[in-house]
């Protein structure tokens, strides 16, 4: 160093971050009492005092406040206790390493560190301060990665909220947070009170203050402190206290015990209004994607609203459902309608299909009977068939045979064989289908289930039966002036035409004192002739209507 040290003015920096007591070499009153210890020889100007971290740059005022000051001259020298009190960035490194390699620093004196002003000295400095930096961005790292590695684990990485405390498992080396037996009474105290709706959130602060006695962390030395409105609309808002815990924006279940449901949290987030947000949710409707706007062409969608009633303070959600309005060339006017008006509407279309529950059994036993003798009717069918194609097949042969020998020219034969190929076809085609009749059970009995048990389905089921109880009714649902429309399926009108002789002969079988057998027997053949009408031909054949979707598996309801 500089012989001449003594008429160098010094400027003593001690510094002491937030980031905790444990984090630190030294406590700022033991850097001051170390450079009096080792530097009072020295002529020191002032001690600054720093209580910021020196991770990132601008972030400390007394530091830039040094710099400035040794500018101005009135100190040539800095005193501290490690290079790293300086600086722990890449910014405030290169400012202290060019300041003393243009003289505006002319000494550094560190109690733990020793330097001297030369090129290997700055090389030494400079060595030290990166060394400095690279601690704290690998401590911060290791930090942030124990921290996330505790929030998958289920633990929420910070200090415990208020109703809880951190507790540390010595054993398994991991901090924990359990309930604060004292507080944590109190606090469900206040979220039931919420939850009643009588009273607002500065209403519930002012009975936990003043009437429970109720004291916070804050101020322990004085036996803690009242709750401010801030901190009560804090906990309220929090999903801490429904089992969730949030770390960097995402979202895990806790292990902590919660104070409150997921939907009693929702609740109050709705009775707060502005101030409270309810959980961002996978909300799933009954009706969403099956209907379309009949005005625009949109699709219908579906929203969910709360309302907290004045007088009885309950909190009431309705469903509603409306265009979506995802044209931007046309302007929308349909009005949003209720669920339950939307379900009256559709409980009013599947009475006019409805049926007695007896007659499933009943209707499905005659279809079987009517199945076997389609079947025989089939078999026979097929059995021609299928010596057809054998005929067919025999001249397509014979024709190649002809055209080798150069009896056919090449006209003749291509026109000829083209028209076999397409006899065999249309026969191919005519007896490819064995499951058939299987398939036209199945969707039958699917109709019978749904003119017995739609409405009951419709009314009690959950979101998925009531999608079924649509699609299977019927297609193409447009909703107009709260008005919903859709195209019954074809099937479905032999019901709505028999309906009421269907149910009389049901009615009338109940009331007779005949024996069961005799009874079902008689009641057989007198709904045979009602259910016969569909298959008085091949419903193969009679598959010629386009408003079918798909007529491999046409229902036997169709009327030809």
């Amino acid at each position: 160093m500089q012989p001449t040290t003594s008429k160098i003015k010094y400027l003593a920096y001690v510094r002491k971050s937030t980031e905790g007591d444990e984090r630190q070499a030294l406590s700022i009153d033991s850097q001051k009492d170390k450079v009096r210890e080792f530097f009072s020889g020295l002529e020191i100007v002032d001690v600054l005092e720093e209580k910021h971290t020196a991770f990132k740059p601008y972030s400390r005022p007394i530091f830039a406040e040094m710099i400035k000051r040794i500018s101005r001259g009135e100190a040539q020298g800095i005193i501290a206790w490690h290079p790293d009190r300086l600086s722990r960035n890449e910014i405030d490194a290169s400012t202290i390493t060019y300041m003393v390699r243009t003289g505006l620093i002319k000494d550094l004196k560190f109690g733990s560190y020793n330097f001297d002003n030369s090129p290997e000295g700055i090389m030494m400095l400079q060595m030290a301060l990166s060394q400095s930096q690279y601690f704290s961005s690998k401590l911060g790292k290791d930090v942030k990665r124990g921290l996330k590695k505790k929030f998958e684990m289920g633990w929420q990485p910070n200090i415990a909220p208020e109703g809880y405390i951190n507790k540390r498992d010595d054993i398994k080396g991991l901090s924990t947070i359990i309930v604060d037996k004292d507080k944590f009474p109190l606090l469900r105290r206040a979220f039931d009170a919420m939850l009643t709706g009588v009273y607002t959130a500065p209403q519930v602060l002012d009975i936990m203050n003043n009437e429970w006695g109720f004291k916070t962390r804050r101020f322990k030395s004085r036996g803690g402190g009242p709750m401010s409105r801030s901190a009560l609309y804090r906990i309220f808002t929090s999903p801490f206290y429904a089992g969730i815990i949030n770390y960097n924006g995402k979202e895990n279940k806790g292990k902590h015990k919660p104070m409150i449901s997921l939907e009693e949290y929702d609740k109050i987030q709705i009775i707060m209004g502005r101030n409270g947000k309810p959980r961002n949710q996978k909300k799933d409707f009954a009706y969403t994607g099956l209907i379309h706007c009949k005005e625009c062409g949109c699709l219908i969608t579906a929203d969910l609203k709360h309302k907290v009633i004045k007088y009885t303070k309950e909190l009431r959600s309705y469903t509603y459902y409306c265009c979506t309005r995802k044209r931007k060339d046309y302007a929308c006017h349909q009005a949003a309608i209720t669920r339950d008006d939307l379900e009256l509407q559709v409980e009013k279309e599947l009475e006019k299909y409805q049926i007695r529950p007896e007659f499933l059994d009943l209707g499905l036993e005659i279809i079987e009977e009517l199945k076997n003798e389609e079947q025989e009717k089939d078999s026979a069918v097929k059995n021609n068939a299928g010596k057809s194609a054998d005929a067919l097949k025999e001249e397509i042969k014979n024709l190649t045979k002809m055209r080798c020998r150069n009896l056919l020219g090449d006209e003749e034969y291509t026109e000829s064989k083209n028209e076999l190929m397409r006899e065999l076809s249309k026969l191919e085609i005519n007896n490819t289908d064995d499951n058939f009749e299987e398939e036209v059970i199945r969707i039958t009995k699917e109709t019978f289930e749904l003119a017995i048990h739609g409405r009951k389905q419709l009314m009690d089921g959950d979101n998925e039966t009531k999608r079924k109880v649509l699609t299977t009714l019927g297609s193409n649902w447009t909703l107009e002036h709260k008005k919903l429309e859709m195209l019954a399926y074809k099937w479905l009108m032999p019901i709505q035409k028999s309906q009421t002789l269907l149910n009389d002969k049901i009615a009338r079988f109940e009331l007779r004192n005949t024996p069961i057998t005799k009874g079902r027997n008689e009641l057989l053949s007198l709904l045979r002739p009602t259910l016969r009408r569909g298959w008085d031909s091949n419903p193969r054949s009679a598959c010629t209507d386009d408003s079918f979707q798909d007529c491999s598996i046409r229902p036997l309801w169709h009327l030809s």
